[in-house]
Formats: C-alpha cells, structure tokens, sequence
C-alpha cells in the first residue's frame, strides 16, 4: 500500500482467494483476516462479505490481522531442471539440502533419465536457489 502497488495487491488476493476456493475452504478464520485485509481497496464488498460471515459490526472496526514473519519463511524451494540447456521438469528440494544429494536425486529421476537417453552426465550445474542444468 505504502508504494501504490494496487494492482499487484489485488492480482495477490485473486491467487490467495482462487487457491481456498480450489481446495473448496469454508473456515470464518481463515475468511476474515483476509476480507479485514481487502478492505482498504474494495470497502463496499468487504463489508458485504463481512456481513455474510455472520458479524454484525463494521469490516472497518476490525483489528487488523498482526504480521507474523514465521509464516512467510520457506523451507523448500522449486527448482527447474534442464538437460543441455532445454527446461525439462521442476523438482522440489529442501533449502538445506546438500549439493550432492540434490545431484543424485535429479539423475536418478526418470524424466530426465528419458533426456539423457542413456548418455552419462558430462557436468551438472547447481546453483542454490535458482536452477539445474545437466551437461550431457
């Protein structure tokens, strides 16, 4: 809010509200931090949806939800995998995990079995973070 981003906020509450409908949620708890959170850009349907949730005072004299940092800390991350360059799959490794286990995970995966065609790797090339790449 403090830079205007209103568009990437709203873009964000779109993702947040498409994943609990998709996993079918129908939590109050969860429900009202995040039309407390809508208020400030779309005030007349946050009050309505706080209606529809069953309270009976205003959206707007809610206590705002507390920023709670260990919720946004991640522990895993998504790595795209490619052989000789070309994006093959994504593949999920703990941030800690070590290189070599990530190396001998990834080369006994059978997709990129299927890439390599039975060639031995010539180099695998890890960065942390951002992606994998096998030389074959």
């Amino acid at each position: 809010m403090e830079r205007f981003s209103f568009n990437t906020s709203v873009s964000q509450f779109m993702i947040t509200i498409n994943e609990l409908a998709a996993i079918n949620c129908r939590k109050k708890a969860i429900w009202e931090p995040i039309v407390i959170l809508i208020c400030p850009y779309a005030p007349h349907i946050a009050e309505e949806l706080w209606q529809y949730l069953g309270n009976t005072n205003s959206v707007v004299d809610a206590c705002f939800p507390v920023y709670e940092e260990s919720y946004l800390i991640e522990s895993t991350k998504v790595y795209p995998v490619a052989v000789n360059g070309k994006p093959r799959i994504e593949l999920e490794f703990p941030l800690d995990a070590e290189q070599s286990l990530i190396e001998t995970s990834v080369l006994s995966n059978d997709v990129i079995q299927k890439w390599m065609e039975g060639k031995p790797a010539k180099k695998v090339i890890f960065v942390k973070g951002k992606m994998i790449n096998i030389v074959v």
